[in-house]
């Protein structure tokens, strides 16, 4: 695989799967009067998302560990399927049934696609995840308007719904990769204690833990930054519907910022800054001084938790070895999905008690959990196992990162141990490597 090889395939999953998210919350009033569902009932059903996704995250790991790059277009498809689904259902009861479908193949999407960036990324040494996952939010934006106007020019809730079904079953194409990951081909495992497996499953759920709680603030401007603008400011319904869509658009901008300037800050810097920036953005948006101050902290906040999430989850696929990072991805995935789950009930029973504004003041004190937090999550995962070969000319120890050195001189023993050396060929000849076996560069700038 050259290098940057086969984002397209990444991105395209990750760009449908917020088309969907983006437009579903548009299309939810115009299924209820269709389906004559009563407040309780669209509840109900609502609930089947997240029952069906949290096992088909844990479920997912151990599918991708099997199935390897097959994976990700194989639950897209199957996410595909679930829309077309909700197209089709004309009760309450198929309705409920498509969304066990929808909520056990989106939580599926979710692990594939981060266990498959991650690989990558050991494959090609190039950092991928901010690149990825700006594109889901920057797709949720322009979704939700995309689908009031269609419906507002009178498109059918169902045929939007078979729309965006066939634009994620055309998203799969790309995501299909006949080679196999790497560590499929030649797996070393390393031997580990009982008490390294124990060290490592702390750190995988504080590293989700941190992940849970930026999904916390997330979701809390999703599902009621809108309410506070509204009822705080007494905006009207467009300048409401801004205050989410300025934290997406943040978010997309973030990720895309970190992924031009990440790796010259570091990973716990990235992490540092992001909760600070999360939180002062937080607070401003929960001061609600005016709108303008209030859609500013929105999207400070946005930006500023952007790297947050894809950093941890980067962090994990390099300290991991090769046969349980899909594994670990999936564990730190379902940890987080609970801060997100989590946020509306807890942020609507306190917001009763409090007003939602001081819950939003609350919530920005999480910023802080994750400053505290977050560079001791990443302290806490193990000596990346998953080096790429190093440099040719070799490096100085002093000054590569914790553990190259060590990778160095295992990679080079693999070396010695083979039947040809790299250094027997002349330079650009790949005649010695078995075939798929990619010939990868070292990864720049690689920091813990």
């Amino acid at each position: 695989m050259r290098h940057g090889d086969g984002v397209l395939g990444l991105v395209a999953p990750a760009t449908s799967w917020g088309l969907f998210w983006g437009g579903w919350a548009a299309l939810i009033p115009t299924i209820k009067d269709e389906l004559s569902l009563d407040d309780r009932q669209l509840g109900l059903a609502l609930f089947a998302v997240p029952v069906a996704a949290v096992p088909a995250m844990l479920l997912t790991g151990p599918l991708a560990r099997r199935l390897g790059p097959r994976t990700l277009p194989l639950v897209t498809a199957a996410f595909a399927g679930g829309i077309l689904a909700v197209a089709a259902a004309g009760s309450r009861w198929t309705f409920a049934a498509a969304l066990l479908l929808i909520g056990a193949a989106s939580g599926a999407i979710e692990v594939a696609l981060n266990a498959t960036t991650a690989a990558r990324e050991a494959l090609t040494g190039e950092r991928l995840f901010n690149k990825v996952q700006a594109a889901t939010p920057l797709a949720m934006v322009l979704a939700a308007p995309a689908v009031g106007l269609a419906l507002h020019l009178g498109a059918s809730a169902r045929a939007i719904l078979v729309t965006i079904a066939v634009l994620v079953a055309l998203s799969a194409i790309p995501a299909i990769d006949r080679r196999r990951w790497q560590e499929q081909e030649d797996p070393e495992p390393a031997a580990h204690t009982d008490r390294a497996h124990g060290r490592l499953l702390v750190g995988l759920l504080v590293v989700g833990a941190v992940g849970g709680t930026v999904l916390l603030m997330e979701n809390t401007v999703e599902q009621w930054g809108a309410i506070h603008l509204a009822d705080g400011l007494g905006a009207g319904s467009f300048l409401a519907a801004c205050g989410p869509a300025a934290y997406m658009a943040g978010l997309s901008a973030g990720r895309l910022l970190a992924q031009w300037r990440g790796e010259r800050v570091g990973d716990q810097a990235l992490v540092l800054v992001g909760g600070v920036l999360g939180g002062l953005g937080l607070a401003l948006a929960a001061a609600a001084w005016s709108t303008a101050s209030t859609l500013a902290g929105f999207a400070l906040a946005g930006v500023g938790l952007a790297p947050v999430v894809p950093t941890l989850l980067a962090a994990t696929g390099r300290a991991v070895a090769p046969e349980r990072r899909a594994q670990a991805i999936s564990l730190v995935t379902t940890v987080s999905y609970a801060g997100f789950l989590g946020a509306p009930p807890l942020v609507g029973t306190l917001a009763g008690q409090l007003g939602l504004g001081t819950v939003l003041g609350l919530v920005a004190l999480c910023g802080a959990v994750v400053v505290a937090a977050g560079s001791r999550s990443l302290r806490l995962l193990p000596a990346e196992e998953t080096g790429d070969p190093a440099p040719k000319g070799g490096t100085d120890p002093s000054t590569d990162p914790p553990g190259r050195a060590d990778r160095a001189a295992d990679h080079a023993g693999a070396g010695e141990r083979g039947s040809a050396s790299a250094s027997d060929e002349p330079p650009g000849s790949s005649g010695s490597h078995r075939p798929g076996r990619p010939n990868r560069p070292h990864p720049k700038g690689v920091s813990r």
